[in-house]
């Protein structure tokens, strides 16, 4: 079963440095163990929302060409050391600190540490799906859905980020099996405890 959960974010005491000092490497293991703490604490994330979090982290406010690529070599570095937990999916690489990840986590309210919908994984994504499914016992057209999906991660409007999320997640669904559609049109929960047609 599916959990809800609070988004929790990861807290540093900022260190104040600018782009240059960084790029330099003095504070390259800092940032090693930035990054292996924002995974524990937030997992699972995105590529993409864990850089973020690790240069705001550092009082960068953006992620230029010569930090993505600094940043790039930190991940091949822990990689290599065996300490990151990696997957794709939907085309999207997302890290996870070992842990099963069978919960959603929707909006928090303190804008500081918000999550837009397109730094919410699509694993994450498709467990707001099944949890719909596992707490309605319904079935329900693909309209209605998205609204429910809309509603659980607390979004006030269906912007077009929070239906390509839910696309994206809706179609993993699809692709696994885990989702499928009966002869009237409407879209179920397809796992071993339910594997009605009707």
């Amino acid at each position: 079963m599916i959990e809800k959960r609070a988004y929790v974010k990861a807290e540093f005491e900022p260190i104040e440095v600018d782009s240059e000092d960084f790029l330099k490497g003095a504070y390259r293991e800092e940032a090693k163990e930035r990054i292996l703490k924002i995974i524990e604490v937030e997992a699972p994330i995105t590529d993409a929302l864990l850089s973020k979090r690790l240069i705001n982290s550092f009082s960068i406010k953006r992620l230029g060409s010569s930090l993505a690529e600094y940043y790039e070599s930190l991940i091949k570095e822990l990689k290599e050391e065996g300490k990151l937990n990696e997957i794709i999916m939907a085309g999207e690489k997302v890290y996870h600190n070992g842990e099963c990840s069978l919960f959603f986590r929707p909006t928090p309210e303190n804008p500081e540490e918000i999550r837009y919908s397109y730094q919410i994984p699509v694993e994450e994504a498709l467990n707001v799906i099944t949890y719909i499914f596992e707490q309605t016992g319904r079935k329900f057209i693909k309209k209605e859905l998205l609204c429910e999906f809309s509603n659980q991660l607390e979004y006030q409007r269906k912007g077009s980020q929070v239906v390509s999320l839910f696309n994206k997640a809706f179609d993993e669904g699809k692709k696994s099996g885990m989702i499928k559609k009966n002869s009237s049109g409407k879209f179920y929960l397809c796992i071993e405890k339910n594997t009605e047609t009707e």
